[in-house]
């Protein structure tokens, strides 16, 4: 037991000195408050002593606002005795530049051993109104009574200005509330042409502001002034101006000089403000109509047709692109007619047109794709293969093949769909196009036997002919129509013997007479 009580003895000043450490780091990681102190004084307004009792705390933090009690005895009257005694109000001042009045509705009436209490609200745009966010002031603080008294001896009475306390210390501390602006525009041409200015707030630091407004001059937005109200620390807010292009019309202008301003103040007064000016060039807006049927034949190309008003200047540069439910299927220059390819099924076609003079062009569509089975023609004139293919397919190609009497292949050849010239075409209901691509022969004198094969993504289509060069021209071959020669020669025969007869006939009657 002993030797327990022993180490025990000798483990207690360690214990002691752990916890000592312990309760001083505490103490320093957490922030000291500062407590409401209470002041009093006796003073001496002619007859009359009065004591004051005030509490107020030594630190005034500009995010917050201050109930202070104020407490006023008539302890003592000298002489003949007092008729009557307002307090008037109250006069504080802090440092040398904010003052505050305190005037009740009606004058307190003060009598010997009955104490009046009031409350003063101190405000921080009273105590902080002069401070930037981050300042910290050691001033005092004043107060006087607003007073009026009589006497019961007929004396005059008497009113004026009393101080209770001319210099209770006090520090005013102003938080470091920063406040962050960032604007930024956007522009949207779908559905209108519409103009968007944003501006993001967001405070950092400590505190909070009490408002913060954003005023858009020199453009003709919706609504101009916007403000977010309360905001703490770590929070963001965002305002939207709408600038709407295509309503405005014939009111909108080319350019315009706009200026963004965004002010925000803090609870004790200090005013962030800034500007931030803008050189706004808005581009004309144009009437575009597109001519595109309703529905269409998947995968071909598609003739899209525009109307443009006005129309497209010569020195003009323009663009068009086309999607079909969000995927591109076109892109290239500007011309009246573009082909476009659209995948089978249903959606919305969003055709756009981008110009370096006018504002972007937007139009969309309901478009439904189906698909068509291919078809191939074939015809050959002077010494040229024509082959016509319907629809005419994207990713597609024709095979020709040429062969002789004894099936030897003289000619073979393949065509990309891009070799084809396109023509607008209506198919089975559905707008497509028709190829046609020509080809030249240069064949020796015989019989040959032309084949086309159309591979394309819905299928094949095959188209063949019989072609003949006669002659020994070479290069100079034209192709000729085999005619039957067996009936021409039953035709000769019977012909011969008609004559036959004819004479034989005649030579009999003639010997008769």
């Amino acid at each position: 037991m002993a030797n327990n009580f022993g180490i025990r003895n000798r483990r207690l000043p360690a214990l002691l000195l752990t916890l000592l450490l312990v309760f001083s780091f505490s103490a320093y990681f957490i922030p000291a408050t500062a407590q409401p102190v209470t002041k009093e004084s006796l003073v001496n307004i002619g007859p009359v002593w009065i004591k004051v009792t005030v509490t107020l705390p030594t630190e005034l933090v500009a995010t917050n606002e201050y109930q202070v009690p104020v407490t006023i005895l008539i302890t003592e009257v000298e002489g003949a005795g007092l008729k009557v005694f307002y307090l008037k109000g109250l006069r504080i001042t802090i440092g040398d530049t904010s003052t505050l009045e305190v005037v009740p509705d009606s004058p307190y009436s003060l009598s010997p051993g009955r104490p009046v209490s009031l409350t003063v609200k101190l405000t921080p745009r009273f105590f902080a109104s002069q401070m930037v966010p981050g300042d910290i002031k050691d001033t005092t603080i004043k107060i006087d009574l607003s007073y009026y008294f009589e006497m019961n001896d007929g004396s005059p009475p008497s009113m004026g200005f009393y101080s209770a306390f001319t210099s209770i210390p006090v520090r005013v501390i102003a938080p470091r509330t920063y406040v962050y602006v960032e604007p930024y525009l956007k522009t949207d041409y779908d559905p209108f042409y519409i103009v968007r200015f944003y501006v993001d707030i967001w405070v950092k630091g400590e505190g909070f502001i009490e408002n913060a407004q954003a005023e858009i001059s020199g453009a003709p937005v919706q609504c101009y002034l916007l403000t977010t109200g309360k905001m703490n620390v770590e929070e963001k807010r965002t305002l939207e101006f709408l600038m709407n292009v295509s309503k405005l019309g014939p009111f909108a202008r080319s350019q315009y000089s706009v200026t963004v301003k965004v002010t925000a103040v803090t609870p004790w007064g200090y005013t962030y403000s800034y500007s931030f000016p803008l050189n706004l060039v808005i581009k004309p807006v144009r009437e575009t109509k597109v001519n595109l049927p309703s529905t269409v034949v998947a995968n071909t190309y598609v003739p899209v047709s525009f109307t443009l008003n006005p129309p497209l200047d010569k020195d003009e540069q323009a663009t068009v692109s086309i999607t079909f439910e969000n995927q591109p299927v076109y892109s290239g220059d500007f011309a009246p007619t573009v082909y476009a390819s659209f995948p089978q099924g249903e959606g919305t076609v969003t055709v756009k047109i981008d110009s370096n003079k006018y504002s972007p062009s937007i139009v969309k569509l309901q478009v439904k794709s189906t698909t068509v089975q291919p078809r191939a023609n074939l015809q050959v004139t002077a010494n040229t293969l024509v082959i016509r293919v319907s629809p005419l397919y994207t990713s597609s190609n024709v095979e020709v093949r040429v062969t002789d009497q004894s099936g030897a292949t003289v000619l073979a050849t393949t065509l990309p769909d891009t070799a084809f010239t396109k023509t607008p075409v209506t198919i089975e209901g559905a707008a497509t196009s028709e190829g046609v691509a020509t080809l030249p022969l240069s064949l020796n004198p015989g019989n040959y036997k032309i084949t086309v094969t159309y591979n394309t993504p819905a299928g094949q289509a095959t188209a063949s002919t019989s072609y003949m060069v006669q002659g020994a021209g070479g290069g100079t071959a034209s192709p000729t129509p085999s005619l039957p020669i067996l009936p021409i020669l039953i035709i000769l025969i019977v012909v011969a013997l008609a004559l036959v007869l004819i004479v034989i006939i005649r030579r009999r009657r003639a010997e008769t007479e």
